[in-house]
């Protein structure tokens, strides 16, 4: 069965491609991705799948414990593009299932139908999750000491870096820090850094770990810090 990350791909591919020729506008580009991830990820029935994740629990901590290592002071983190909260819920099991750091947990999606579902599955923090386009939102009251996205694909190709500059100069804190993946990369390429540093985004850390299945490929996350 083909795995729900390698039809998101696709599904972005073509999006991207329609919006390029001039098919569908920018906002028609953000209803239809919207839609397309709401149904795909509600149809799962289990939580991972309802987070974008097609695979078991064990392989779901491998690729998002490393999160944690990013994690270095007490404070407050997003999740932009949250889905169902799993992630989340998951990140604060482990935090204090490690004696970790003392973290306030918030997320941030698109999806009015996924917020829904995060609220029905963590009803105490209803006040903690938002409805709202990532390259437009902001918060009201408080900025983030951790900013977690996973993907630049939440937006258009052309609209990339600016999403980048709104989340680090919008949601992050003083002296905090942007979390960029984790991310599959293949092996001794550095395509997302090459291209990071054209937009004058150099990682202030990273981490790398071998991937489950590919020998030739790795799992990365890089942050950026904010003085």
């Amino acid at each position: 069965m083909e795995r729900i990350i390698d039809r998101a791909y696709r599904f972005n591919e073509e999006q991207q491609r329609a919006l390029e020729q001039g098919e569908i506008s920018e906002e028609e580009w953000y209803e239809i991705n919207k839609q397309y991830f709401t149904r795909n990820y509600l149809e799962s029935d289990n939580p991972r799948g309802q987070s974008g994740h097609s695979e078991d629990e064990y392989h779901y901590s491998l690729s998002h414990l490393m999160i944690l290592e990013a994690i270095n002071k007490d404070g407050s983190f997003i999740d932009v593009g949250c889905a169902n909260g799993y992630l989340l819920e998951s990140l604060e099991k482990w935090t204090k299932g490690l004696r970790y750091y003392n973290i306030e947990f918030h997320g941030l999606d698109i999806s009015e139908g996924l917020i829904d579902l995060a609220i029905k599955r963590l009803p105490d923090w209803k006040d903690r999750l938002f409805i709202g386009n990532a390259l437009y939102w902001a918060p009201e009251e408080k900025k983030y000491d951790f900013v977690c996205v996973k993907e630049l694909s939440y937006v258009p190709i052309n609209k990339q870096q600016s999403f980048l500059d709104h989340l680090f100069n919008n949601y992050v804190a003083p002296k905090g820090r942007l979390l960029l993946g984790s991310y599959v990369e293949k092996r001794n390429t550095n395509a997302l850094e090459n291209k990071l540093s054209e937009w004058d985004y150099k990682p202030t850390g990273y981490i790398e770990k071998s991937h489950h299945k590919h020998q030739l490929l790795s799992r990365r996350i890089l942050w950026f810090d904010k003085e």
